[in-house]
């Protein structure tokens, strides 16, 4: 299935590679199995689809916990080891300063980044809901002229709060979730280390979740 697996392996590129694309691929199948009894051909399937099986492989994704607290207590000691070295150093340091001074491998640091990745990747999907990513709750249509209507509102709200972000925030999710760069070389693109864009997302999504809580 083209659709599954196209979906299923964008959400890969975000994630840590213990995370087998295969199961992505099987939540995505089952989701599409599920649904197909419910598809109406007059209400664009295929956006119906894309829901399901993206909420599935995020469901999924949950229940691996990529929000326990030893991984928040991980990005702490990442985080401030971060801003102990820019304050030395005068500047943002580099990836490699960046392991050198957590004395660890740089698989570990990469793959440690990218489960904190994935669990704010989480906590976007949970503002706009019901799995639909950055780029389709800007731009989804849907069926009838109420749900056109609220489409329209929410979409409003949610541009208006994306755009008091800070510039630099704004970039960073707009090069993660729309364009689909790696956090690796939107580091490169910026010039910082891949440490601090994950800092820049995880406060984009926090201010995203409290300037739409009572909304979304």
């Amino acid at each position: 299935m083209p659709l599954v697996k196209s979906l299923a392996h964008r959400i890969h590129r975000h994630l840590p590679d213990t995370v087998d694309v295969n199961d992505l691929i099987g939540q995505g199948i089952l989701a599409v199995l599920e649904s197909a009894q419910r598809l109406d051909n007059t209400k664009n399937p295929e956006a119906y689809l894309k829901l399901r099986i993206k909420g599935a492989i995020y469901d999924y994704l949950r229940s691996l916990d990529f929000g326990s607290k030893s991984l928040r207590k991980r990005e702490k000691e990442i985080k401030q080891t971060l801003e102990r070295l820019t304050q030395e150093l005068g500047r943002e340091p580099t990836d490699d300063e960046l392991i050198s001074a957590l004395g660890e491998k740089p698989e570990t640091f990469y793959s440690d980044l990218q489960k904190i990745s994935a669990s704010y990747i989480l906590s976007l999907d949970d503002i706009f809901r019901e799995g639909r990513s950055y780029e389709e709750v800007l731009s989804a249509k849907l069926g009838s002229p109420e749900e056109n209507v609220m489409e329209a509102d929410l979409k409003e709200k949610i541009i208006s709060a994306i755009k008091r972000l800070e510039q630099r925030e704004q970039l960073v999710l707009q090069l993660l979730f729309y364009e689909e760069i790696p956090a690796k070389e939107v580091a490169k693109l910026l010039g910082v280390s891949t440490a601090r864009i994950s800092q820049i997302k995880e406060s984009a999504i926090n201010k995203l979740k409290e300037m739409l809580k009572d909304v979304v």
